[in-house]
């Protein structure tokens, strides 16, 4: 039993669990909208890719894609955008004060209810300070973030449920899995915007690591009982080498680039997961 569980009463704990599920849920919509404004921005035609995400390649064609980019769709994205991250914030703060607001109080809960309060303040500062910049440091800020904090829900939503727990040894393999996806998540947004030239071949190179990484954690968390998260993150992590292959091999479509990214989204939290459960009930 995860160390979150035993001390909360029944009803604080089934509030905590419905609260930290519904967050999940708008951050993974938050985190898909917010690639698909990214992807509906006017970009050059791509049909060498890598080679035509490259910095020093002439633009031959600009022109947002067919369906992202149409206007009314993109009214709804943003809309959508806009009112999930709201309330996101409101359902941390609920969450943050069902931790902390009256006994007993749950350590490692109160820690993660408070980290993703912190991210999501932060998220919410950088949308109203940096509103309509593209600058490298606000795309990374909104991506890191986003993931960050869709991560540390998952987390958290883990830790509040009975269940098999990983072990120390796989819990440290898949942080260093969950770093290696959120550098190759790095380096897929740089590529897609054009802004650093290395960023397309790095981000290929990484991808024999990374994929391969997250497919053996799959396998051992399945051996370990944990069955759901493990087989979820084999299938997850093979999805995301066919497309890496078809983007490499073919034109890199929008479509498959925003379910590229979910696929990266829901990645990061299940690898962040198993590497923040704990071994024992303190």
């Amino acid at each position: 039993m995860p160390a979150d569980t035993a001390p909360l009463p029944p009803t604080r704990l089934r509030a905590a669990r419905a609260l930290a599920l519904a967050t999940v849920l708008l951050m993974l919509l938050v985190v898909v909208a917010s690639a698909w404004l990214r992807l509906a921005q006017p970009r050059p035609a791509c049909g060498d890719w890598p080679g035509c995400r490259s910095t020093t390649q002439p633009v031959l064609a600009s022109a947002a894609p067919a369906l992202l980019g149409q206007p009314g769709v993109l009214k709804v994205v943003r809309a959508t955008h806009r009112v999930a991250a709201s309330t996101v914030l409101l359902l941390v703060i609920a969450l943050v004060a069902l931790a902390l607001v009256r006994p007993p109080r749950v350590p490692s809960l109160a820690r993660r209810t408070l980290a993703m309060l912190a991210l999501a303040l932060a998220l919410a500062a950088l949308g109203v300070v940096s509103a309509g910049a593209r600058s490298a440091g606000v795309l990374l800020g909104n991506l890191l973030g986003g993931l960050a904090l869709l991560a540390t829900g998952w987390a958290t939503l883990r830790g509040l449920h009975t269940g098999p727990l990983p072990g120390a040894t796989l819990a440290r393999w898949a942080a260093a899995g969950a770093l290696c996806w959120l550098a190759q998540a790095v380096l897929g947004a740089l590529a897609g915007a054009r802004l650093v030239e290395a960023a397309p071949v790095l981000h290929l190179g990484l991808a024999l690591l990374a994929g391969p990484w997250a497919l053996a954690v799959g396998f051992v968390a399945a051996r370990k009982g944990c069955a759901a998260e493990g087989r979820s993150l084999v299938v997850l992590a093979s999805l995301q080498m066919l497309l890496g292959a078809a983007a490499a091999t073919a034109a890199a479509t929008p479509a498959l680039v925003l379910l590229h990214n979910a696929l990266a989204a829901i990645g990061v939290a299940l690898l962040v997961g198993l590497a923040s459960a704990r071994t024992r009930v303190s």
